[in-house]
């Protein structure tokens, strides 16, 4: 009986052990939703990646771009695994949707530091969406709606840079209503 207990103990242990460092080995990716005209925090959605996290001060982020004609689309990947980590579809005098991720943690479902977290020097965040012009960016505004985040102090340890993505789903006439900043981190 005591071997019996000994022996389920010593795999639980395995377990346990086995896991950590198997999630160890992995790397995260977290999008944060900012509402382009607001400036409000709307969400997130944060994965596990399949590979390592690498050794560069960037996040290894492929583009994949289709110019709306009427309809185009936008998705980027994690570049070492292939990874999808955004998709959305471009209409060109309508709007189109983001495909993936399907769904965003809610803004109230994350925590809350009582201080904020100052914004990064602007040579950490960098613009990845070569295809907008004539934009604006106002980092501290949308740094001021995350920059309380627990989660962003978490990602900040990794002194990976700081992504800024700006997601058009319509384009043409366009209704900025509908626009959203997206920053990306990886841990």
């Amino acid at each position: 009986m005591k071997l019996t207990l000994f022996l389920l103990g010593l795999i639980v242990i395995v377990f346990f052990t086995s896991c950590k460092k198997y999630n160890e080995d992995k790397c995260k990716v977290i999008l944060l939703k900012v509402d382009y005209m607001t400036y409000t925090f709307e969400g997130g959605h944060e994965q596990t990646l399949s590979g390592k996290l690498t050794s560069a001060d960037t996040i290894p982020i492929t583009i994949d771009f289709d110019p709306p004609g009427d309809f185009g689309n936008i998705s980027l990947y994690y570049n070492p695994t292939g990874e999808l980590i955004f998709d959305g579809s471009i209409v060109w005098m309508g709007t189109g949707k983001i495909k993936y991720p399907k769904t965003f943690r809610d803004p109230y479902k994350y925590i809350r530091l009582n201080d904020s977290i100052s914004l990064p020097d602007t040579s950490k965040i960098q613009n990845i969406d070569k295809y907008i012009h004539g934009i604006q960016l106002d980092y501290p505004r949308i740094w001021d709606s995350i920059d309380d985040l627990l989660v962003i102090s978490e990602y900040l340890k990794s002194h990976k840079k700081i992504y800024l993505f700006l997601y058009q789903p319509s384009v043409g006439v366009g209704d900025p209503n509908t626009w959203d900043w997206f920053v990306i981190m990886n841990k």
